[in-house]
């Protein structure tokens, strides 16, 4: 027991400044930035910028001397956000941030004061680490959230989450009077739906092939009158098809075309007969002008 008493005794000196420290993976959070605040921060530092319904728009701008870039604000229900990077040249002081409307394009439009930021002074050794820094950040994830109960696509990047198999309903809110002008395709769609609506909102139902694999696909939209390729308009991640339930989009193809395989089936099958009626009928009157002719008596019909 003495022994282990002395071993614990010589130890404690180099275990205090690991428990001062505290836990190796502890990593720094990333500063946020919200309505009339302001945060500190030093060059390099990757800041998130989040709004509250009210306090700024979708698409809307956030600008500041020292940032790398402008940040736009995108949806990740119930915020709006973006991420920004602090410049490794900005200096210190305290410096605006302001948000620009998405409209708000004029000479005469004036950016609205929306916070601040502190800019923490570092020496030339950290702006050095900051430069190698900002070269490995990767890029940003463009993808948002939405609110469940809100119509699909919002945007082009509003990334829903469906199941192969599935016949989801695709809405679109910016095409007015274009009533079965708009056709719809993707690698994941059994069919190819066209947008139809007599209104502002148009809909189409599409379903999804059954052996799509899971992952993230286009969909690419046609206008009628548009000339060169397809372009992109919306994204959907699709998820394995349920458990134990069947699923076949064999048929979906012909039914998008109006007609099912048992309607082809139906009308092959209907027109056949109506050329062997109409082949028996021409052969028994041409048999019977013949008799007529020869003056043979006509059978009765």
């Amino acid at each position: 027991m003495d022994s282990f008493r002395r071993a614990a005794w010589a130890a404690l000196p180099l275990l205090l400044p690991l428990l001062a420290a505290g836990p190796a993976s502890a990593a720094p959070s990333t500063p946020s930035l919200t309505y009339g605040g302001v945060t500190s921060v030093r060059p390099g530092d990757t800041l998130t910028v989040d709004a509250r319904s009210g306090e700024a728009a979708y698409g809307d701008t956030m600008h500041s001397s020292v940032f790398v870039a402008t940040g736009t604000l995108r949806m990740m229900d119930p915020l709006l956000t973006t991420t920004v990077t602090i410049a490794c040249d900005a200096r210190p002081g305290i410096r605006p941030v302001t948000r620009r409307g998405a409209g708000d394009v004029g000479p005469d439009e004036h950016p609205l004061r929306w916070a601040r930021v502190r800019v923490q002074p570092v020496d030339e050794d950290a702006r050095r680490a900051c430069r190698d820094k900002v070269k490995r950040l990767p890029a940003p994830d463009l993808e948002e959230r939405w609110a469940p109960g809100d119509t699909w696509p919002q945007s082009p990047w509003d990334v829903r989450t469906f199941r192969a198999g599935s016949r989801i309903t695709i809405t679109d809110n910016d095409d007015e009077g274009s009533d079965g002008g708009i056709s719809l395709t993707s690698r994941a769609f059994a069919d190819r739906p066209v947008l139809r609506g007599a209104r502002a909102v148009l809909t189409a139902t599409a379903t999804l092939k059954c052996g799509a694999a899971p992952g993230l696909y286009v969909v690419y939209r046609h206008d009628a009158r548009q000339g060169g390729p397809d372009r992109r308009w919306a994204r959907l991640r699709v998820a394995p098809a349920a458990s134990g339930r069947s699923c076949s989009t064999d048929q979906v193809a012909a039914r998008s075309a109006g007609t099912s395989r048992t309607a082809v089936m139906a009308w092959t099958a209907g027109g056949v007969f109506l050329a062997a009626a109409a082949g028996t009928l021409l052969f028994r009157r041409t048999r019977i002008r013949r008799l007529r002719r020869g003056g043979a008596k006509v059978p009765s019909e």
